[in-house]
């Protein structure tokens, strides 16, 4: 799988299979490219590509990065376009109410 995935990455560029990239994410910035067909695979393959390190990304300032057990947010701000503006900002309070909720006591 990984030599056909290579086959359609661009001139030295990566691309990675779903399961691969699980394991790297925390240290890739990859975006998912169209399904693809594979010859002896039952399934679509969703191919990744990686733009980078996130090591390298989170020195910008447009990149928030931060991962911990029971958080995973990476947000670059210059790679989001419009109809993802909104749902990251409607996602980002959802998330600030369930945080303000569970930090308040309990009432009995």
């Amino acid at each position: 799988m990984a030599a056909r995935l290579q086959s359609i990455a661009k001139p030295g560029g990566i691309c990675l299979s779903y399961e691969t990239y699980a394991l790297v994410r925390d240290l890739v910035r990859a975006r998912p490219l169209a399904p693809i067909a594979m010859k002896g695979i039952s399934r679509e393959v969703v191919p990744y590509e990686v733009e980078g390190l996130l090591g390298e990304l989170a020195q910008r300032p447009q990149v928030i990065s931060e991962h911990a057990t029971g958080l995973d947010l990476f947000l670059d701000v210059e790679a989001i376009d419009e109809n993802g503006v909104e749902r990251a900002k409607k996602r980002l309070s959802e998330a600030l109410l369930a945080l303000t909720i569970r930090s308040k006591p309990a009432a009995f």
